[in-house]
């Protein structure tokens, strides 16, 4: 279904790093704009997501901690999203920095 209408739905795991993002950058970083821009960033890469989440390919290196068919982008300067695409639905597992990935 490339380049289909897929629909994101995000896991509980994804809402909570969303939620400590905001956080960080507000209150540790004092930096309300900036977690402005942060997700407006991200709401252009879930448009992406929604029209061609297939289109990254799987991440093998990741499949022993999300599972076979996971997949990440890059979002923003150093932030990934880890995702699956089942059927319709891309379901959202972490955003998180870079950094944090081990392969």
């Amino acid at each position: 279904m490339i380049g289909g209408a897929y629909i994101v739905v995000f896991k509980q795991s994804a809402k909570f790093d969303l939620s400590e993002l905001e956080k960080y950058i507000v209150e540790d970083c004092h930096a309300p704009l900036t977690a402005k821009r942060k997700f407006e960033d991200l709401g252009k890469r879930l448009d992406w997501l929604e029209k061609y989440a297939e289109l990254p390919a799987i991440d093998f290196n990741l499949s022993y901690q999300y599972g076979i068919l996971v997949r990440t982008i890059p979002y923003g300067k150093k932030m990934t999203i880890v995702y699956t695409v089942e059927g319709e639905n891309v379901y959202i597992l972490r955003i998180m920095p870079q950094s944090m990935i081990i392969f």
